[in-house]
């Protein structure tokens, strides 16, 4: 992308994030936070140490949380009695990631946690306060991730663990589907010509073997990089529509002129896709695939 489109992105995206808890867009967020978004997170957790062996109850900051999709899983993994002495904050910069968070904390009974609003780069908490930092597809898109770091070596106690996951720079994801629906509409719809995984300039967040010597260079001791393939599975072009139609969203107001988005407004298209979805795989569901990037190090 160049530098223009990226910037135009990252608005739009920070606009959608911003506004997550609204309307359509927030029942949206919270069926893909209850079910394909805890699949890519699951690596998670394990790596950084955190299993329903663990004893020792956590101080855990889910940074850059967004809707709380690595605070649930951790609290469904935890032994109960560790889970009940352990604490829990959730936090993001988008105002309605925050509200989301705050929605489901209540809605789904998380234990002992707090969701509040904070810059990743710049948290502002007491250093050597927690035991884990953890943040779910969030250094590739955080325009400063090395803030981030230096940040999350401040706060973590000694011995503490960090850990990230982002996009493989092969991840495929939504997209093969979303473009080839593009393709198919009676008019012209742009799409980006290359989907990355990168939403910014600062290092080389898609790549194990960059992102491993980086860690190691900031000063993280027990530096592990793996990447996780995985698959999910989509029940029908409706289930599409409501777990990525934010992507499109993203896509239509960073790509489309405001003329076109009057002309095909987001129903429209929304019906456009689900035509080519059912026709392309007959009325039948069929497998996304994925690649994410878990990475996992300590603070001396």
């Amino acid at each position: 992308m160049t530098t223009h489109e990226v910037d135009t992105t990252m608005k739009t995206l920070s606009s959608i994030y911003n506004n997550a808890d609204q309307g359509s867009m927030e029942d949206q967020m919270i069926y893909a936070s209850r079910n394909l978004l805890p699949k890519l997170v699951e690596p998670l957790p394990l790596q950084m140490g955190i299993s329903d062996k663990t004893s020792t109850p956590l101080a855990l900051f889910d940074n850059a949380g967004g809707s709380g999709v690595f605070t649930h899983a951790v609290q469904q993994i935890l032994p109960k009695d560790v889970l009940e002495k352990s604490t829990f904050l959730c936090a993001d910069n988008a105002e309605g990631m925050v509200n989301l968070a705050q929605k489901r904390s209540g809605m789904e009974g998380w234990i002992n946690t707090e969701v509040k609003r904070l810059d990743a780069t710049n948290t502002g908490l007491l250093e050597n306060s927690f035991t884990h930092v953890g943040l779910g597809l969030a250094l590739h898109v955080i325009p400063d991730p090395d803030a981030v770091l230096a940040d999350s070596k401040r706060i973590l106690k000694p011995g503490g663990i960090f850990g990230a996951t982002t996009f493989h720079k092969s991840n495929i994801f939504w997209a093969p589907d979303a473009r080839a629906a593009f393709a198919s509409f009676p008019f012209e719809a742009p799409f980006l010509k290359e989907v990355k995984m990168q939403m910014h300039d600062q290092g080389d967040w898609t790549t194990p073997e960059w992102i491993e010597e980086h860690l190691k260079e900031k000063g993280f001791t027990d530096v592990k990089v793996t990447t996780n393939p995985g698959r999910y599975f989509i029940k029908n072009a409706e289930e599409f529509i409501v777990t990525f139609g934010m992507m499109v969203n993203w896509l239509m107001n960073s790509l489309w002129s405001e003329e076109l988005r009057k002309e095909h407004p987001w129903e429209e298209v929304k019906e456009l896709i689900r035509k080519h979805l059912e026709e392309k795989y007959e009325g039948k569901g069929w497998e996304i695939e994925w690649k994410v990037i878990c990475s996992t190090a300590k603070v001396e």
